[in-house]
């Protein structure tokens, strides 16, 4: 389980010329105090590599994902994730192409010690394709009960599947642990059959979210591709404050409001 401790922020970095300089945490932790992201502190530098410059992120060693986002100002809304990076086994090190991080004025960088939501989701995927290597993904979701940020680390994830004979609802409570999985002898109504894995990853789809102006927080996420006219890929859609969701689809970005 994770040992990260809440109250420390991300490590920022600006570009200066060809190189790079940590920016004020203290100033920007302040700012940025509401975000309560949980992400562990991260060392950040320039190295060469033949005629090109590249970010060097040094994390603690228990680090098995690293969120790298970008941004041309400093307003929470304004950052959009650039990569999301795993190691199953964790890692210090990690290393970018500068140039990768695209031509924003400053970049981010926040490691965790549990792996993201898609990763999870493939590993109950492949968890129960053990012993039923049918199965098709219909929905994945986040199980929390508040307003967030970002998926809780100790939230359980619950993967719907297609199966010869009826569904597979496989949950998950330990980010590094086998699901419990049950098989229902019935079929799973409203959510078409999803490619796996999807082109975006859950914290890419949060960044597109509040760059469209929705957000900051949501109270609910599911992958799926609701069986609805229109409905042409598979989307994350979060839960919002009152009654609405917002659609990210996962192949075209397209952000959109579902009342």
């Amino acid at each position: 389980m994770s040992s990260i401790i809440p109250v420390v922020f991300p490590s920022f970095a600006s570009r200066t010329g060809s190189g790079l300089a940590r920016c004020g945490v203290w100033v920007l932790g302040l700012l940025l105090a509401s975000v309560s992201l949980s992400a562990q502190e991260v060392g950040l530098s320039v190295v060469t590599a033949g005629t090109g410059l590249l970010v060097r992120a040094e994390a603690p060693p228990t680090t098995v994902r690293l969120v790298w986002e970008a941004a041309s100002g400093l307003a929470p809304e304004e950052w959009t994730v650039v990569s999301v990076d795993t190691d199953a086994t964790g890692r210090a090190a990690w290393i970018h192409e500068l140039g990768s991080l695209g031509d924003s004025g400053f970049f981010r960088v926040r490691a965790y010690d549990t792996p993201g939501f898609n990763a999870r989701v493939d590993r109950v995927i492949r968890a129960v394709r053990v012993d039923r290597p049918e199965a098709i993904l219909l929905e994945a979701a986040g199980m929390f009960g508040s307003m967030v940020m970002e998926l809780p680390e100790d939230a359980p994830v619950r993967v719907v599947l297609r199966v010869s004979g009826g569904t597979v609802v496989a949950t998950q409570t330990d980010p590094f642990g086998d699901p419990q999985i049950d098989f229902r002898a019935m079929p799973w109504m409203g959510s078409s059959d999803l490619p796996w894995p999807v082109t975006e990853t859950l914290e890419e789809a949060v960044s597109l979210m509040r760059r469209a102006g929705f957000g900051p927080d949501y109270r609910s996420v599911t992958l799926r591709r609701p069986v609805y006219p229109g409905m042409t890929e598979p989307y994350f859609i979060f839960g919002m404050a009152g009654n609405g969701f917002v659609f990210v689809g996962t192949v075209t970005g397209k952000v959109s409001l579902q009342n």
